[in-house]
């Protein structure tokens, strides 16, 4: 029996904001990406293209469209010549001696975008492959928001759905390592709301912030009474907690909601029993649907 793997999945919001716009309308603009495949040069040498993109049902095409983002790593463009004792900056070097139809440190992620949505589900990470959301964001950027894309669909905007980090999202969390809380002194008016404890370290102690802090045991999960949750609410919303949680992939993460992450969705699956091309069309749609 084979060992589960993980797969990664980030969403990425694609917006027209013509007026006028319809479901049919973000057909249309994947119908001429689909037409007109461009490679796009990013940092660090890497290029990025749509390898191929195809309707999900081709008689119904508002159904939404699947395909593979292609990224390879160009070689440098910085050489030196030992027979000639000489550097080479910017030669192409590629062109001259390696055929264009070879590409370097290949990566392949399938996507799936949902005209409905508005949002296109791609592979991040697995076992093979990974890619870095903000460098998936730049190159569909890059690809979508241009002139000539722009005079005819209008405005768009090109954005990774973050996550939201909400109480509950914290304390339905099993896995949680630490977790720091830190409340600011509050106004008069929202005093009241707040547990008698910590008015008490506020007020009559002079205190300009609350905080506290809890950890787990080496090998242990915290396990939170009723009064830590009230505490974890409050601060959601007049205060900043600061986390520790543990991934399905065992890895430790850290995470606030003082800070803007990009949404990580994460799914476990048995290789024999299901492939990864089957699993994100059973998975990406039940993504976008749970994304308020």
């Amino acid at each position: 029996m084979a060992r589960n793997r993980t797969v990664n999945y980030a969403v990425v919001d694609i917006k027209l904001l013509r007026e006028g716009t319809t479901v049919e309308t973000y057909v249309e603009l994947f119908e001429e990406l689909r037409s007109n495949p461009r490679q796009i040069p990013l940092e660090r040498n890497n290029y990025l293209k749509f390898r191929f993109i195809k309707p999900l049902n081709e008689d119904n095409l508002l159904n939404g469209f699947s395909g593979e983002v292609f990224k390879s790593n160009g070689i440098t463009s910085d050489w030196y010549d030992e027979e000639k004792n000489e550097r080479n900056r910017n030669k192409n070097v590629e062109e001259n001696y390696i055929p264009s139809n070879l590409k370097a440190n290949p990566r392949f992620f399938k996507f799936i975008f949902f005209p409905l949505h508005q949002k296109l589900v791609c592979e991040v990470k697995d076992p093979d492959n990974e890619i870095q959301i903000g460098l998936l964001e730049k190159f569909l950027k890059k690809l979508i928001i241009t002139d000539k894309l722009q005079d005819k669909f209008g405005r768009i905007i090109v954005s990774t759905v973050p996550e939201v980090i909400s109480a509950e999202k914290i304390i339905n969390s099993k896995t949680l390592k630490r977790i720091h809380i830190c409340i600011e002194k509050p106004e008069s008016d929202v005093l009241f709301e707040l547990d008698q404890k910590v008015i008490s370290h506020i007020v009559d102690t002079n205190t300009e912030s609350y905080m506290q802090t809890y950890i787990a045991g080496k090998n242990d999960f915290l396990s939170l009474n009723d009064d830590v949750k009230e505490l974890i609410k409050f601060a959601a919303e007049h205060g900043i907690i600061e986390y520790k949680t543990e991934n399905e992939e065992g890895l430790i993460e850290d995470k606030s909601t003082a800070e803007t992450n990009p949404l990580i969705v994460r799914v476990q699956y048995d290789p024999d029993v299901t492939d990864q091309h089957y699993l994100i069309q059973s998975k990406a749609l039940e993504i976008v649907s749970g994304i308020n």
